[in-house]
């Protein structure tokens, strides 16, 4: 809890399935105003996943939702773009934070939050042009999905609540009441965890990277639960025991992009599996497949309507393929499949 106090001092308020590549998002560089000719990073930029997604495979009503994700990194120092072989320092503040938002399915609570992650983190980053290996971090951080429900007589009231505010709704099931007080279930964690960023591809020359699909940059991530917080030993389920670190622990992500003719496109493979130390690794897996793509659509109505500003206007739309665990915080214990499509900000 000490932890806990210390990060909500650091953060205005502050997921378990974000990368935190700085690859992915520290594509904004600002210019310092002096004499020198160096390049500073972006003191503020995305941080892990930013996207809306609805899920192909959620057809009950109550259960329709759009997932959405947000992340941003704030820089507490001045960070010079590395040149050359010298590495450069940082030190910043993140936040990444999930949510469920229900639309016209809920009688009430349209918003339910999944994951608050705020974490303060300490890296050192090179020049991938010259070295490959572009950046390495460790950090504090905590992680929880801002419920209530702590006790299982509390599971109790809120699942007699749901059933009273959906008294007579032929279209709710038992069921759907028993979800809905599950989501309402607390889980937290706080935890260190240390991280590198690595491009395979050496090359400055981007066209080149794109065509021959050599720009792959891996992301690994490993972490180390420092307490076990009370509210892990509520389940739902008779007889079942799980513990977090058992599921979570060691990330590894690859980031692919390349063209499509001239539309820019991305392939992204997430790997998550337990704890290395503590944990049970590589016994639960979790896989995420995104495929990301910038609808063209302005260079169309460009030529239909003879307005050529229009011809950079694209859609960004991402598909993604989720198998495993991990799903939210409140079942991250249960296996779970599902296709979803949306939108995405990755740059």
């Amino acid at each position: 809890m000490k932890i806990l106090t210390l990060l909500c001092l650091l953060f205005p308020w502050s997921a378990l399935a974000a990368t935190q590549s700085i690859e992915i998002i520290d594509k904004i560089k600002r210019e310092r105003t002096d004499n020198t000719d160096s390049r500073y990073f972006s003191k503020f930029a995305q941080w892990g996943d930013n996207e809306v997604v609805a899920r192909y495979t959620d057809t009950d009503g109550t259960r329709r939702h759009a997932d959405v994700s947000l992340g941003f990194r704030y820089l507490m120092t001045n960070t010079p773009i590395p040149q050359g072989n010298e590495a450069e320092y940082a030190v910043a503040i993140a936040y990444q934070g999930e949510f469920d938002f229900f639309a016209l399915t809920r009688n009430s609570s349209p918003v339910v939050t999944t994951r608050h992650n705020p974490s303060l983190f300490y890296s050192k980053m090179w020049d991938p042009d010259k070295t490959g290996l572009s950046s390495w971090f460790v950090s504090l951080e905590h992680e929880s999905n801002g419920q209530v429900t702590d006790t299982l007589e509390r599971l109790q009231t809120e699942l007699n609540a749901f059933a009273v505010d959906y008294e007579g709704d032929e279209e709710v099931s038992e069921s759907d009441i028993f979800e809905m007080a599950q989501q309402t279930i607390s889980r937290s964690n706080n935890f260190i965890a240390f991280g590198a960023n690595y491009r395979l591809s050496k090359s400055s020359d981007k066209e080149n990277c794109f065509i021959r699909f050599n720009c792959i940059s891996i992301f690994a991530k490993v972490r180390h639960q420092l307490d076990k917080e009370p509210e892990d030993g509520i389940w739902w389920r008779a007889g079942v025991a799980a513990e977090l670190q058992d599921y979570v622990g060691t990330e590894i992500d690859i980031n692919a992009p390349f063209l499509i003719g001239n539309v820019d496109t991305a392939l992204r493979i997430t790997y998550r599996t337990g704890q290395l130390i503590g944990g049970s690794p590589f016994k639960r897996s979790t896989f995420d497949l995104r495929y990301y793509v910038d609808v063209p659509v302005g260079r169309g109505i460009a030529s239909i309507f003879d307005k050529p500003e229009l011809e950079l206007f694209a859609i960004p739309m991402v598909i993604r393929y989720h198998n495993g665990y991990l799903d939210e915080l409140y079942n991250y214990s249960q296996r779970v499949s599902y296709l979803a499509l949306g939108l995405h900000a990755r740059y």
